[in-house]
């Protein structure tokens, strides 16, 4: 079922949901620059026939929601996320976030706690800039070097026709999965064309990476988070190397961490089997007397 509802400020959000409305919701958080199409349509389907409502969106400037006519921050986007659980008519949602997603989701925990049953952060950190030149300010790591050089690359020479940026879209999505993971290349370049069909604005990744500069380090404040949390964390993540999941979990008082051999920044598609396990895994952990109460 694909739907608009209506964030905070009138901006309208694109929505897609499977499975029951009855069922838990567990709402998907893409990461910045990055359409909800991204998460893959098998994993909704495996999710919502192990019994969950589940519900993928597109971020203000993505996709087929709203273009923003001003600037914004992390909060907006938390709060977008808010205005998706709401205005589907929920009560609440276990919230998985990749990436900037995750960040998003920690924000959406600590400014709106009632709406959230439990949190799985997904290759995410608790300090980071968008600028990928720029290394966070409490020492942890910065990208590595294969991410390094594709920025490296694209601002050499950026993409001047569609066919370039489509290219250097899909080649994008191959650095970030890692070296260790058989790249589909027919799958990515499927994805890359879908997501052109539905938006061809430029500058979407540049409105959310600075809305990530401009946001301080969450690690103080998510220690007072009192909800479930599972930190899933590639050991060859390119982005957010390993160190930012450790100090996630650190700093969650109710986490547990997942690290994953071979994995990068993202799980691969061919591996939703997997990921839709420890998501389903998660929210079952999640009963009445535990840390994020019950759905």
């Amino acid at each position: 079922m694909e739907r608009y509802v209506e964030a905070a400020d009138g901006a309208r959000l694109w929505v897609e949901a499977f499975g029951r409305a009855c069922d838990p919701a567990v709402l998907l958080v893409m990461g910045g620059g990055a359409q909800g199409i991204v998460w893959p349509d098998e994993l909704c389907v495996l999710l919502a026939t192990a019994g969950h409502y589940v519900v993928r969106y597109d971020h203000r400037d993505t996709g087929l929601s709203a273009r923003s006519a001003v600037g914004y921050g992390m909060p907006e986007l938390a709060a977008d996320a808010a205005a998706v659980i709401t205005g589907l008519g929920l009560a609440g949602a276990h919230v998985v976030g990749q990436s900037m997603g995750g960040m998003v989701a920690q924000l959406l925990a600590l400014d709106h706690p009632g709406l959230v049953r439990s949190l799985t952060l997904l290759s995410s950190s608790p300090d980071a800039n968008g600028d990928a030149c720029r290394p966070p300010v409490s020492g942890l790591p910065g990208p590595r070097a294969p991410m390094l050089d594709h920025v490296a690359r694209l601002r050499a020479v950026p993409p001047s026709t569609a066919e370039e940026e489509c290219a250097a879209a899909v080649d994008g999505w191959r650095v970030l999965l890692g070296p260790s993971v058989p790249f589909d290349r027919a799958y990515w370049e499927g994805l890359v064309a879908r997501a052109r069909e539905r938006d061809t604005r430029p500058d979407t990744a540049g409105r959310h990476t600075a809305a990530l500069d401009r946001m301080p380090p969450l690690t103080e404040r998510i220690r007072s988070l009192d909800v479930l949390a599972l930190v899933v964390h590639g050991e060859e993540d390119p982005v957010f190397p390993l160190e930012h999941g450790t100090a996630l979990h650190r700093a969650l008082p109710h986490s547990r961490l997942r690290r994953i051999a071979g994995m990068g920044h993202l799980f691969p598609p061919h591996w939703s089997p997997i990921l839709g396990e420890l998501i389903t895994d998660h929210v079952l952990r999640v009963r009445p007397g535990n840390a994020g109460g019950s759905q």
